[in-house]
Parts: structure tokens; C-alpha cells; sequence
């Protein structure tokens, strides 16, 4: 079978890598974006944003006839539809996902395939099949769940198990031959299990990077540098192999899913709404920390994207961290080497005595702190 391939959101994190993955498969791949800004650059084999191997990959994806619209109108010339926009716990979000499935299904082929790819709450694609599915079209709808890490995309496409939930065995063995054409192997399971493992992946991960904070919590309250006890129970112990250090806890899907998860599955025990409150502790506990260890208001705050190497500012918290003290009157220089804007640490070295690292990036770990106060979030 001959594919065509859209994929609507394909200019953003989740769909640009996959689009280049496609369209250098060998198969027709178009992006649909309405963000000309980022069509342009790709265009030009100009990555938007940071993945490892990403202009390579671009370069030979345009070279092999990658293709760009701004009109959702232009995928009813193709058999596979991946929408990578998804959903959350915010009405705004679900009105725009609706819209666009809304607009999907008015212009989607006779017997085409729509591939969900990003967060969905419990009961959409159900609800997805009654409400919208044109069923005179015969339209397939998969939710196929991205699990890649930011940064590691063109590795993990490849590499990961793809889950594939469908209505019945027989939507599957269609899609799976779609994601045989990629050299990727398919896990089938039905909509609700797929529903639920995309949202308990990322509600695990993020549990599990909120507990350490919890502790970290308790041991700052009772005086106890959490980092070093840290170190000091992980050296040659390998039952603690594993244990992430404390930090922040951001990024674009971690609490997000977390939200959703619990909006769709309920949390009677309360557990994962106390992670989340332990993460508003832990950034009070931060600015606390902050100004009782640095002995003025100004400050050169290193990093400020959601996680080390990345140029990712969305949900950030170091970059929440930053607007709590400009309220709480500090002055701040900030350094950030992922994104061009912002200064060089040579540049406001001089700035102040006190250093912050929120988000540790590699570059940092060159730097001279020679006769400076720092204080560091965490390695996350």
C-alpha cells in the first residue's frame, strides 16, 4: 500500500522530527502548520528548536521532497492523517482540539487513517468515534501515544515500541502496516488502555521526580543539605541506582498529564495532588533558601529552560522562578546558552557574587565560581 502523510502540528516538538522521520522512510510526508515563522525555517533546513541530529535529518528530509501547507483543507489528498495538537485539563485546550478534529473530519479522505499522537483525556476517542467520525467515509481513528524524550526524538522514534490503540484487531492490523513501512513495531491495546498509559507514563515520571523533592522538602526544614545525604546514600549503593537528584519539575507534558490524569481517573487517596502541592512547596522552600543565603538582591541566574540542554521554555519552572523574584524585588541577569537572545556568563560575571543555577546545563559545568556564593536547584 501507498501512503501520503500529513501531519497537522507537523512545525512543533512532536511533529517536526516525526514529519523529517517519515518523509526520509521514503513516504510523502506534508506538514500542516499555520506558524509561517517556523515553515520558513524549515524550509530552509533551519531547525526551530533543539533534537540531536536534527539538521542533518531536515536537511535530507527537504532534499527528498518534504512538503508544507498552512490549509488543513490539503489533507484530503492524503491516506494518513497524524494530528499531533492534544489535549489537557484547560477548556481553551479542549476548544481548540475539538476545532480541529472538527475540521479534520470535514475534509478527511474516503478510508484514511487518523493517528492521534499527543495527550488525550479518558473517553475522547470514543467519543471522537459517535460524535465526529464520518462514518460514510469509513475513516479509521488510532491513538498512537508519543512517548519520545525531548532532545532524543530521531533516536526513540525508531528505537520505541509504538502503542496503538484501536477499536477492533482489524483497525490495527491497518495501522500496523503503516508503521511497518517505518521500521517501527506496533503494541496493540484498545482505546482505553492507550488513553490510560499515555497520561500514567508521564503521571509516574512526574511522581516519581516529585517524591525526591518531598524529601528534600523535609530534609530542608530540619536543617539537612539534602544534596549531600543524596550523594552520600547513592555512593556504591546500587538499590538507590536510578534516584533522580531534587529540581524542578516542568516541561510541557509532566504536569500537564498529571492534571489530566487525575481530571480523568479521579485521585480519591489524594497522592498525586499532594505531589503537585509538593512541587509549590519546593519552590517556596527555593526563594526561602535564596534569600536567606545570598546576602543581596541581585543575582545571575544560570538556565532558565524546563530541563538541562534543552532551548524549551514551556512550563518551566526555572523561568517561574525567575518571575517570583523580579515580585520579590531581586535584580537578575540572566544566562541561558540555548537561546540566542540571552547574555554570555563572561558578559555579567561581574553582576554579582551571588549565583543561581536553576536548569544545570553542560556549559555550566566549566565555568570558574571561584569567590561566589552559589546555590544550585538541581542537576534534573
Amino acid at each position: 500500500m501507498k501512503f501520503k502523510v500529513a501531519v497537522i502540528g507537523g512545525a512543533g516538538h512532536i511533529g517536526l522530527p516525526m514529519s523529517c522521520f517519515i518523509q526520509n522512510k521514503g513516504i510523502e510526508t506534508l506538514i500542516i502548520d499555520k506558524n509561517e515563522e517556523a515553515l520558513d525555517l524549515i524550509k530552509h533546513s533551519i531547525p526551530p528548536f533543539r533534537e540531536k541530529d536534527f539538521k542533518k535529518n531536515l536537511q535530507v528530509a527537504n532534499t527528498n521532497g518534504l512538503k508544507f501547507s498552512t490549509n488543513i483543507s490539503d489533507i484530503q489528498h492524503c491516506n494518513v492523517i497524524i494530528v499531533t495538537l492534544g489535549t489537557s485539563s484547560k477548556k481553551e485546550d479542549k476548544l481548540l482540539f475539538d476545532s480541529v478534529i472538527h475540521d479534520v473530519f470535514n475534509n478527511i479522505k474516503e478510508n484514511a487513517i487518523l493517528i492521534l499522537r499527543s495527550t488525550i483525556e479518558k473517553g475522547l476517542l470514543n467519543r471522537i468515534d459517535q460524535e465526529y467520525r464520518p462514518f460514510e467515509k469509513d475513516a479509521l481513528v488510532a491513538y498512537c501515544p508519543e512517548r519520545l524524550a525531548e532532545g532524543f526524538a530521531f533516536e526513540e522514534i525508531e528505537s520505541l515500541p509504538q502503542i496503538v490503540g484501536t477499536k477492533s484487531k482489524s483497525d490495527f492490523k491497518k495501522v500496523k502496516i503503516f508503521f511497518d513501512a517505518l521500521g517501527i513495531t506496533s503494541l496493540n491495546v484498545n482505546y482505553e488502555e492507550a488513553e490510560f498509559i499515555k497520561l500514567f507514563i508521564n503521571t509516574f515520571r512526574y511522581s516519581q521526580f516529585s517524591l525526591i523533592n518531598s524529601f528534600s522538602n523535609i530534609a530542608n526544614k530540619n536543617s539537612i543539605d539534602f544534596k549531600r545525604v543524596l550523594d552520600i546514600s547513592k555512593n556504591e549503593y546500587p538499590r538507590l541506582d536510578g534516584v533522580p537528584d531534587s529540581g524542578f519539575v516542568g516541561g510541557p507534558c509532566l504536569i500537564k498529564d498529571s492534571k489530566t490524569f487525575i481530571n480523568s481517573y479521579d485521585d480519591e487517596s489524594g497522592i498525586i495532588k499532594n505531589l503537585l502541592m509538593v512541587n509549590k512547596e519546593f519552590m517556596n522552600l527555593t526563594i526561602l533558601d535564596i534569600k536567606k543565603q545570598f546576602d543581596s538582591k541581585k543575582l545571575i541566574q544560570l538556565g532558565i529552560t524546563f530541563k538541562p540542554n534543552s532551548d524549551d521554555l514551556r512550563d518551566s519552572q526555572s523561568l517561574v522562578l525567575y518571575e517570583r523574584l523580579l515580585d520579590e524585588g531581586f535584580e537578575i541577569e540572566i544566562v541561558e546558552p540555548n537561546i540566542e537572545s540571552y547574555k554570555k556568563y563572561k558578559d555579567v560575571e561581574g553582576f554579582s557574587d551571588n549565583v543561581l543555577i536553576s536548569t544545570f546545563h553542560d556549559e555550566f559545568k566549566k565555568l570558574d565560581f571561584s569567590n561566589k556564593k552559589v546555590i544550585v536547584v538541581g542537576n534534573k
